[in-house]
């Protein structure tokens, strides 16, 4: 999407479509607050690579050399030399002199300062001329227009992951802060369902007690019910006699000398 032609503008437009839905996320925060995001979205748009500027060309001062020449320590008010790495070659020449340029390379890096390895510092400088600290140099540099370019997209992910991070923030922060409302309204929606719950419980006990001396009652029937027909078996329980059995008539089949009455009783009975 980023490589089609009109360099600049294809950046503006991958930047606006990268940032815009983070940066105005709804209308309902207010004039002032998209002025601010406004005014910070502009300061962004300002510090994205421009395809059509000159990034490897810079300028800057000798602070210091060594005694034997090859190694000069430069100071520039250009930030970008920071993306600048030991062994990148740099072109340079002295301002005011003729068009020769010298070749360095990158020896190591610090806040405004570069220090370059120079191989042969005459190509662009007379030997004969004292070289003083100070003295203003031009420096051309691919590998640096290079590593700008690369800084410049890089730089549009890390803008739209830090907007994802503030979106994340933003609702952690409105969970945080609605925390004592939800926490009040979860309580309260759980206090009434506790006391639907109560209610509910005492129902269905005084139901089951209702229903509990209901059948204390019919148990009570029941059991008089049994005993009556207890009573009612023992009535009308059938004997099964057997006249061939009984003792009495067996005397008489024996040929016995029984009366055919039953006898009275002997002597008196105390």
């Amino acid at each position: 999407m980023c490589h089609n032609k009109g360099m600049k503008k294809t950046l503006f437009f991958c930047f606006l479509w990268v940032i815009l839905p983070f940066t105005f996320p709804n209308q309902s925060e207010g004039v002032e607050g998209k002025a601010k995001s406004k005014e910070s979205l502009k300061k962004e748009l300002d510090s994205i690579f421009d395809p059509n500027f000159n990034y490897s060309k810079f300028s800057g001062r000798m602070t210091d050399r060594d005694k034997v020449g090859n190694i000069i320590k430069i100071f520039s008010e250009n930030k970008n030399i920071k993306f600048f790495r030991p062994g990148d070659l740099v072109e340079f020449k002295l301002v005011r002199l003729n068009d020769d340029l010298c070749r360095g390379y990158i020896k190591s890096v610090e806040e405004r300062y570069f220090t370059l390895y120079v191989k042969d510092l005459f190509r662009c400088w007379k030997k004969s001329s004292y070289l003083r600290r100070g003295t203003q140099m031009i420096f051309y540099s691919v590998a640096l227009s290079e590593r700008v370019k690369d800084a410049g997209l890089f730089r549009i992910i890390l803008i739209k992951k830090r907007m994802e991070y503030w979106g994340q923030l933003k609702k952690l922060n409105k969970f945080i802060w609605t925390y004592d409302q939800k926490k009040i309204h979860l309580s309260s929606a759980y206090d009434k369902k506790i006391v639907e719950l109560e209610t509910q419980k005492r129902r269905e006990l005084d139901v089951l007690l209702g229903k509990k001396s209901d059948q204390v009652l019919l148990q009570k029937e029941i059991v008089k019910k049994i005993d009556q027909v207890n009573s009612d078996l023992g009535h009308y329980k059938i004997e099964h006699y057997e006249p061939e059995l009984d003792r009495w008539h067996l005397d008489h089949d024996l040929g016995l000398p029984v009366g055919r009455r039953p006898q009275g009783m002997k002597g008196k009975r105390f």
